[in-house]
């Protein structure tokens, strides 16, 4: 490796800004006899600390182009997450992210002749990124909305009203009144000794009492039957969960 930049070639102008052919930055000036240390940056102007030294220019696409690299493994990510509930905001974070480095590399690819393709490639996937958010945001409202309608079931009154045993094995009797003012759908958790039966109730009306059962088979015969009754709203989706604590 010489210990000297590349001399400029002999078919442009003696003195000027040129590119940077040690690739650190947008252009250097050449007095017309050597590279300085004067360099420029988005049109700023500054001075390289580590002068002419040489050994930069070869150091791959990566090196010379990040913001590229970057634009395009944010834009992949990001169109990979944007649609998804909750990680929309990621994504979108990623979309941005980027547009903002395929820009800036596209740019930069002008001057150090390399990233072109990778900063298109990364605009590209940010946008698609910031298109796929708008699913992402629909379906997040969606799924807090039915974890939200799960957590608080409205105003209700429920009752155990008998609990008997046979061996392992507890039915236990009791009401469930909606005191909402629209029909409602539960999903009734009753325990005794810690073992529990799901169940749910469906479109039960406003004022209206229903009549409940339940059989929990337990693991080990309970000294009493003790029997306690949990009242969420419907399962989101269809997926049984665990009870929410209000």
């Amino acid at each position: 490796m010489s210990d000297q930049p590349p001399p400029i070639p002999p078919n442009v102008t003696p003195a000027g800004w040129f590119p940077d052919p040690l690739g650190r930055h947008e252009h250097r000036y050449f007095n017309g006899a050597s590279w300085t240390s004067d360099v420029s940056d988005g049109g700023q102007r500054m001075i390289d600390p580590l002068g002419t030294l040489p050994g930069y220019q070869n150091s791959g696409t990566s090196a010379s182009n990040g913001l590229a690299t970057a634009a395009l493994t944010c834009g992949i990510i990001g169109t990979l997450i944007a649609w998804i509930p909750f990680l929309v905001v990621i994504g979108i974070a990623l979309g941005v992210l980027a547009l903002v480095f395929g820009i800036k590399g596209l740019r930069r690819s002008r001057s150090v002749g390399r990233g072109r393709g990778p900063a298109i490639a990364g605009i590209a996937t940010g946008t698609s990124a910031l298109l796929l958010a708008i699913i992402g945001v629909i379906l997040s409202v969606v799924v807090f909305r039915a974890v939200a309608d799960f957590a608080e079931p409205g105003p209700h009154d429920a009752n155990v009203a008998s609990c008997t045993l046979d061996g392992r094995i507890a039915t236990v009797n009791g009401t469930l009144t909606n005191e909402s003012g629209t029909v409602r759908d539960y999903s009734l958790f009753v325990t005794v000794d810690k073992d529990v039966d799901v169940f749910t109730i469906d479109a039960v009306a406003p004022g209206e009492t229903v009549q409940w059962s339940a059989t929990i088979r337990n693991r080990a015969a309970p000294d009493e039957c003790r029997a306690t009754v949990v009242v969420q709203g419907p399962f989101p989706f269809g997926i049984e969960m665990d009870p929410i604590e209000s």
